[in-house]
């Protein structure tokens, strides 16, 4: 399928984690994990006590749009409940007014933990050299369509919502004509991908088959497509616009949320209460949050890094990458024995073809990883609508085909449909 791929490019690599790590990580902000039982007038009361003004998002949604809700929260109060999720965020002056109510005593606390606000990167590389074409490939589809088996499955994904939280749809791609595809910007006027690496993921999650050369690349086709735009057009954005796309796509009762994006992590540290709390709760009512496992690492040279925020959390399916040859990818961050932090999955992430806003592209990641799993999420959806996120998780990685590779590297094995 050589004559499919698209000519070499000179541009840089998206921003990714492993850039991340040695600039700025942390935006000043805290992000608070709130009592679950607490209303929106016990949460302001209490952060009054301490003199802060908190804004509820539901209020500023009703009267303005997704992209200025959060910042105008954020820009006219001292912070910004997130009432679905049960989170708050807030600014960066009052860091010790937010520890001083965590540290209440316990019968009395409605903000039960405080976490450093992260930026957050796509998590994909452009290569330096136009890729060797898999041997797998071939005129109907990518390698990592036949890698994953979808060809012999009767499921599309028809019904599922799934949500992709990346930079954005290039919607007017002609692989995409005739889809109803719902997108929201949280970072700027426009839901356009400016980027492609957006576009890409939601083209492996749900594209189908080429148009114009005819393989198929995407997983989940007929699956109902919702975008939130929650990074910037160079990759990069934070904690309180991918919460907000999270709040979004569950409002919109998405079974599935995608997210190729991601924070470095040092070795020790350990995941974010405030995301594992939300997935907690989307996994008993019926959503599955995916994230990539991260691209720090460099295998060759002996270093493994950690898999990144929020992929780390115990209740977000971690994707790790593999190549057409089955090994891990030299990129692709590791898991350990320490709750959080594991790999749980892995799917075809080195050299993956998929529509961006100029055609088609050649990516590889952890970021292409995670939506083939999406897409997987979909069509088993499909197949067993009425069951919760946590089952939907556990036929996944019972499905998985084991591989010769450590589970600390591959979890459960590759995806695969029996």
């Amino acid at each position: 399928m050589a004559k499919y791929l698209p000519s070499s490019s000179k541009r840089e690599p998206v921003l990714s984690a492993e850039k991340e790590a040695g600039a700025h990580r942390f935006t000043g902000r805290d992000i608070v994990v709130l009592n679950d039982t607490a209303g929106s007038t016990a949460i302001e009361r209490k952060a009054q006590s301490a003199s802060l003004r908190m804004a509820n998002l539901r209020d500023y949604k009703s009267a303005t749009s997704p992209l200025t809700a959060v910042s105008k929260a954020l820009a006219e109060a001292d912070g910004v409940v997130f009432d679905q999720l049960k989170v708050a965020v807030v600014n960066a002056p009052h860091t010790e007014q937010v520890h001083r109510l965590t540290a209440a005593p316990s019968g009395d606390r409605i903000f039960l933990g405080q976490e450093r606000e992260r930026y957050v990167y796509a998590l994909a590389k452009r290569p330096v050299k136009k890729p060797l074409t898999s041997y797998l490939d071939d005129e109907h589809a990518t390698w990592g369509i036949h890698a994953i088996n979808v060809l012999k499955s009767k499921y599309t994904g028809k019904g599922v919502r799934m949500a992709i939280l990346d930079t954005g749809i290039y919607a007017e791609h002609p692989d995409f004509e005739g889809r109803k595809i719902r997108a929201v910007s949280f970072v700027g006027k426009s839901t356009n991908d400016l980027d492609g690496h957006g576009t890409h993921c939601a083209g492996i999650a749900a594209g189908h088959v080429s148009q114009s050369h005819g393989f198929r690349y995407g997983v989940a086709p007929q699956a109902q497509l919702f975008v939130a735009k929650v990074l910037k057009n160079n990759g990069e954005g934070e904690d309180n616009f991918v919460l907000a796309g999270i709040e979004w796509a569950l409002e919109n009762k998405c079974k599935v949320i995608s997210m190729s994006l991601g924070s470095a992590v040092k070795n020790g540290e350990t995941y974010y209460e405030s995301y594992e709390t939300v997935a907690r709760r989307a996994l008993k009512s019926g959503t599955l949050l995916i994230a990539a496992a991260g691209n720090d690492s460099r295998r060759k040279r002996g270093v493994i890094k950690p898999v990144n925020h929020p992929a780390n959390c115990p209740s977000i399916l971690s994707v790790s990458a593999v190549d057409h040859q089955y090994q891990v990818a030299d990129f692709s961050c590791g898991g350990s024995r320490k709750k959080g932090n594991q790999v749980n999955i892995t799917a075809p992430g080195v050299d993956i073809i998929s529509c961006t806003k100029k055609g088609y592209d050649v990516l590889s990641g952890t970021s292409m990883a995670t939506p083939f799993v999406a897409g997987m999420a979909a069509l088993l959806w499909e197949k067993y609508p009425n069951v919760t996120g946590d089952a939907i998780w556990k036929k996944l990685v019972a499905g998985a085909r084991a591989l010769d590779l450590r589970t600390s590297d591959a979890g459960a094995g590759i995806i695969f449909t029996s």
